[in-house]
């Protein structure tokens, strides 16, 4: 049986029940919910919800939210579930493989789809079956990031953080299908090369294209930068 730990986000403000061995939440998670620019009483569709971390991070900063998640993963899921309990939040969790029709929801859109998807194309090092099946590119992202548009409204936002690698890729997909498009690259220290970053755009808009200048998430001894940690500790969202 595997164990469990309780593990608390945003300074306390969100607590995840996490496998020990198994896929846990990070900072891609959380810096994902604090890009959303979602509204009270929204709705918000999360592809690849994992264990719910970046919905309910995004609840704790904006209220009243209608949360769905979907998740390949029963055991993710379930989790994602009980964590919904743990955090007071309500939580519409989908299992499903994206590679094929969502009946659930079938012509259904949101306000906001976000998306934290499996970054590798090669076998992941790690060794649980749950690691392995979240970190490992199973469906194209050509086709992840179309059912995300597919499912999105007018005037929503669809955002993605991913490999900084996979951006040209990912500007390819998104372009004249999104406007106002705006990346934002994350640096884990000054002078280091990007390692991730955000993409948002919003359907039906003709917003032109932003480079951000970008945030570094550490400073040389290994703290926090402030803009970081006002995310990270208090739950602030990202400014851009």
């Amino acid at each position: 049986m595997p164990e469990y730990t309780i593990d608390d986000f945003l300074g306390g403000l969100v607590r995840l029940k996490q496998e020990k061995d198994g896929y846990r939440a990070t900072s891609d998670s959380v810096l994902l919910a604090s890009a959303i620019p979602a509204l009270p009483h929204q709705e918000v569709l999360d592809v690849g919800c994992g264990n719910g971390a970046a919905c309910f991070c995004l609840a704790a900063r904006v209220p009243n939210l209608s949360l769905t998640g979907i998740e390949i993963q029963s055991s993710l899921g379930a989790l994602a579930v009980e964590n919904s309990s743990i955090n007071h939040q309500q939580f519409h969790l989908i299992t499903a493989d994206i590679s094929t029709p969502v009946a659930e929801i079938h012509q259904k859109t949101f306000h906001h789809v976000m998306t934290n998807p499996p970054y590798f194309t090669e076998n992941p090092t790690r060794q649980s079956i749950q690691h392995a099946i979240a970190h490992k590119e199973k469906f194209p992202l050509f086709d992840w990031i179309l059912f995300c548009l597919k499912h999105l409204r007018p005037k929503g936002t669809f955002t993605i953080i991913h490999r900084t690698e996979r951006l040209p890729e990912i500007l390819t997909i998104l372009n004249k299908k999104l406007g106002g498009i705006t990346v934002i690259p994350f640096w884990s220290k000054p002078g280091q090369k990007s390692k991730r970053v955000l993409v948002q755009g919003t359907l039906g808009t003709k917003k032109t294209f932003i480079l951000h200048p970008g945030f570094i998430l550490h400073n040389p001894d290994n703290s926090r930068t402030q803009e970081i940690e006002d995310i990270m500790r208090f739950g602030k969202p990202l400014l851009f």
